[in-house]
């Protein structure tokens, strides 16, 4: 019995180096390199995205600061303050280089939830030009403010 393998029985392709080993042909690497480049476009896309997105949540955040800013002076003040009584005001405020728009209203009548002992108030900021369109929902802050009644608690 004879055994021989298979890169015996052909001693030309031994000489030549070549063993049944194949490499890629130039259409299977541009169909790679394709689909390598389609993938990186797709995770530019994702980072562009993203970007624009912290972008948007960072406004958000500083219109939410600038609103708790506006309600914690409000809280501070007395209940028959002027700053208090005034039923509507817009103003504009610069922060890091963005405009954004401040509106305070002040209810007390029963048609928003106040009363005479009561005052709903409420703050909302919006970027006035924002990178992002969802941030340019305003931050909202209601608090309901009641006027002090008995105790030592009166000024």
């Amino acid at each position: 019995m004879n055994h021989r393998s298979k890169s015996q029985t052909n001693p030309q392709s031994r000489k030549n180096g070549m063993s049944g080993e194949q490499g890629f042909t130039l259409i299977e690497t541009a169909i790679a390199l394709v689909v390598m480049m389609v993938m990186a476009l797709a995770v530019v896309s994702l980072f562009v995205f993203s970007i624009n997105y912290n972008a948007g949540a960072n406004d958000r955040a500083i219109a939410l600061a600038i609103a708790q800013q506006r309600m914690e002076r409000l809280r501070k003040a007395r209940f028959s303050d002027a700053s208090i009584s005034t039923p509507s005001s817009t103003e504009s405020y610069t922060s890091a280089g963005l405009p954004y728009q401040i509106v305070t209203t002040i209810c007390s009548t029963s048609d928003c939830g106040g009363s005479a002992v009561s005052k709903v108030v409420t703050i909302q900021v919006t970027p006035s030009a924002s990178s992002s369109q969802w941030a340019s929902i305003p931050a909202t802050i209601i608090s309901k403010r009641s006027a002090p009644s008995v105790g030592p608690y009166l000024p």
